[in-house]
């Protein structure tokens, strides 16, 4: 149960990050305006979250300016909760096989994951990684009827 405010403990934080949610990735245009985007994450034992993006991808050069990030992550009907995780964020491109198809199945499945993953290309990807050792969470204290 969520305290008098919303947060969640860190069992239901541990059991809202499992469950595949959308992400929100924001980082910062070179404008000064934010770039927000979907992403598919995910969550490490160790309070990283870890997201996949092509190499191309504006939130990449974006990162390359300014490194900071917010990352929200929220289901899309009730009960409404939230997780935002706000810090330095840094891009990897090492290991990235080994995130892809993690997180390519966590979405799609096993098999359906390693089969997206292939009409993807030949190493079209980078990771980005962000440790917030304390995200910000609520949790509707009233779940849906």
């Amino acid at each position: 149960m969520p305290d008098a405010n919303g947060a969640m403990s860190a069992e239901e934080l541990r059991a809202f990050l499992d469950v595949t949610h959308l992400a929100i990735m924001t980082t910062n245009g070179a404008n000064g305006v934010p770039h927000s985007t979907p992403v598919w994450y995910l969550a490490e034992d160790d309070g990283v979250i870890s997201v996949i993006v092509l190499k191309d991808a504006i939130k990449l050069r974006n990162l390359a300016r300014d490194p900071l990030v917010s990352i929200t992550i929220a289901p899309e009907t009730r009960p409404y909760a939230y997780a935002r995780y706000r810090g330095t964020a840094t891009v990897h491109y090492e290991d990235v096989d080994k995130y892809s198809l993690a997180i390519a199945q966590r979405y799609m499945g096993g098999e359906p994951g390693e089969k997206w993953l292939k009409e993807q290309g030949q190493d079209p990807f980078a990771v980005i990684r962000l440790l917030d050792p304390s995200p910000n969470t609520w949790m509707d204290p009233k779940p849906s009827d």
